[in-house]
């Protein structure tokens, strides 16, 4: 991940470093560039939750027939003999990884669609209202969250089957190498060196099948790992809107708005330049940012008593409508604690923007 909090260029202020969170104070009237426009936010906000499945390969990995060998009578046809024994057990392995991570694959794409369509009711419902609260609606959270955990029992289940492929990837390149050291057994016959170059192309062609299945299998494992981090950074969103009984994606702070207001939509960042004055990466689900963020605000103040504060939820330029769901409420949340703090709510104002830079959601606060 890379880090966006720089050093801090005024010696007033001193750098404070926290964990998933930092803060500079030399920041006092910062810039902010490939921002997004308010009608673009209030587009995205329509889709809470990204509605394409997990991007897993879709290849069906089945080697080919080995061909027939016939003992020759020598110590290389014997050679011969056990060298095809040994690729036919391992074709026979890769048959049965292929159809471990075919169900895999199905089974990942159930519980998604089930996902879906359970947060799909709890986000209708929200857009309406509903009690704060409400037990039924917690209740299929935790449905939602059953998905979610079938998901990740399945990502452990693609981590061992990776295991037991590398194995055998290595097993299969050993094959190989033992097929070419015996070209130069003496003893063999025309017959012999005929059969070992059939069984090296066959290892050569099974090499390469075993290796692209498990470089599918390692992609299917980053891309399921970075699914279900975003879908439980959204369950966490939802918990805290079904505890207040309204759609998160409604009701956000903006400037002069101490509470929520429905229909209120982030604005593009306005008059900022240089650095954050702190930044909060959320990069897990319990980040403890609220003493660094305590202290950054006290020391902004003291400086400048009627300093204007920008809070800006980050969201990472190839990252989903959910995740930068996740990032606008970690910045209405920021939000709360600076009022929580004393900071006036007409001295803060809510926005966000897109980064190249940002891995995983983050809130940057600016002073203007």
């Amino acid at each position: 991940m890379r880090n966006v909090a720089n050093k801090l260029s005024l010696s007033a202020f001193a750098m404070m470093a926290l964990s998933a969170c930092t803060f500079s104070s030399d920041a006092l009237f910062p810039s902010l560039f490939g921002s997004d426009t308010q009608e673009e936010y209030a587009a995205e906000s329509k889709s809470s939750v990204e509605t394409d499945l997990p991007q897993l390969g879709t290849t069906d990995f089945q080697p080919l027939e080995i061909a027939q060998v016939s003992n020759t009578g020598t110590f290389v046809g014997q050679k011969v003999v056990s060298f095809r024994g040994d690729l036919t057990q391992l074709q026979s392995s890769i048959r049965k990884h292929n159809e471990e991570l075919q169900k895999i694959r199905a089974s990942v794409i159930n519980n998604a669609l089930q996902y879906h369509k359970v947060i799909g009711m709890i986000e209708a419902k929200l857009q309406v209202g509903t009690t704060p609260g409400n037990p039924q609606m917690y209740t299929m959270l935790q449905s939602a969250q059953n998905n979610i955990q079938v998901m990740n029992g399945n990502t452990i289940a693609l981590n061992q089957l990776a295991q037991r492929v590398a194995s055998d990837a290595a097993m299969t390149t050993f094959l190989s190498d033992s097929i070419k050291a015996t070209y130069g057994v003496s003893g063999a016959v025309d017959e012999d060196h005929r059969q070992l170059r059939v069984l090296e192309n066959e290892a050569n062609q099974t090499s390469i099948l075993i290796n692209s299945l498990l470089l599918e299998i390692n992609n299917d494992i980053t891309r399921q790992q970075q699914y279900i981090e975003t879908a439980r950074n959204y369950i966490v969103d939802l918990s805290t809107a079904i505890k207040s009984g309204s759609f998160m994606g409604a009701p956000l702070p903006v400037s002069g708005t101490a509470m929520p207001a429905l229909g209120k939509s982030y604005a593009a960042p306005r008059n900022v330049s240089g650095k954050p004055l702190f930044v909060a990466k959320f990069n897990r689900q319990d980040v403890k940012y609220q003493d660094g963020l305590k202290q950054a605000v006290n020391r902004a103040l003291a400086a400048k008593p009627g300093v204007f504060f920008e809070v800006v939820a980050v969201t990472p330029a190839n990252g989903s409508a959910l995740s930068g769901s996740t990032a606008r409420n970690n910045a209405s949340n920021v939000f709360q604690e600076m009022v929580d703090m004393g900071v006036s709510p007409d001295k803060i104002a809510l926005s966000a923007r897109t980064s190249e830079e940002a891995t995983v959601s983050e809130v940057h606060v600016y002073v203007r």
